[in-house]
């Protein structure tokens, strides 16, 4: 279990343990580290730490604050019109999560977020910056402007996710998704993902995505070491 003790931790002792973890979160890009603490305490930040299987939102609940991840991991989900859950982001330490949610605040939350394994997160209020643009300096307009570069970037990542999902064919959807991850020097499309939570992303189940795998392996279109995929030549 989750030593409880993190969530009690006050702000700037998580920004000296956690800092190497701050350090590669979007949201505090060009921000140096002695300014963390100012910089979360715009947002209201405080930790919650979380057990394994453990809901941090629920669907439907309002939906109050975006967040970092220290350490752990969130899986965040939906239910589709089958009330089957499909997993969609998997958000590991030093990610951002929630940002458009976050600065929204919808009385009900599109998805769910549940702690994949015992995890601290900083949950950060998003709302302090509807105030007036002017009144933003320094740090302040630092994280406003990396918050909006997240945003864009969220949207790019939603429009791959319907890209994938229009496709008809199986393969289609793997060459796309492969394509959109990030890749080794030697050509490899590195996968983090499960089998099943790949097959939940691609919006199909699992036996029929092993049997899609296994036949671009058979026809040599596709090799797999662990989590690198390997393309001998365009799906």
């Amino acid at each position: 279990m989750v030593n409880k003790r993190e969530g009690r931790l006050s702000l700037a002792e998580l920004c000296t343990k956690y800092g190497k973890v701050l350090r590669h979160c979007s949201l505090l890009e060009g921000i140096a580290p002695e300014a963390y603490e100012e910089a979360l305490s715009f947002f209201r930040a405080r930790p919650v730490a979380l057990n394994k299987h453990e809901i941090l939102q629920r669907l439907d609940e309002p939906f109050r604050y975006g967040g970092i991840v220290l350490f752990g991991s969130l899986e965040g989900s939906f239910l589709n019109e089958n009330d089957a859950k499909i997993s969609v982001s998997r958000f590991e330490p030093g990610r951002l999560y929630g940002e458009a949610l976050g600065c929204v605040q919808p009385p009900h939350s599109p998805i769910q977020l549940e702690a994949i394994r015992d995890s601290l997160v900083l949950l950060l209020d998003l709302s302090a910056l509807h105030q007036e643009a002017e009144s933003l300096a320094g740090v302040q307009y630092r994280l406003a402007m990396n918050l909006i570069h997240g945003l864009a970037g969220r949207n790019v990542y939603q429009h791959q996710k319907l890209r994938i999902l229009s496709q008809k064919k199986l393969r289609d959807r793997i060459a796309i998704f492969l394509g959109g991850l990030p890749h080794t020097e030697d050509g490899a499309a590195v996968v983090k993902l499960t089998t099943t939570a790949m097959a939940e992303f691609l919006g199909v189940s699992r036996s029929a995505l092993s049997r899609e795998i296994g036949a671009l392996q058979d026809e040599g279109v596709l090799r797999i070491e662990g989590e690198k995929f390997y393309f001998q030549q365009e799906i």
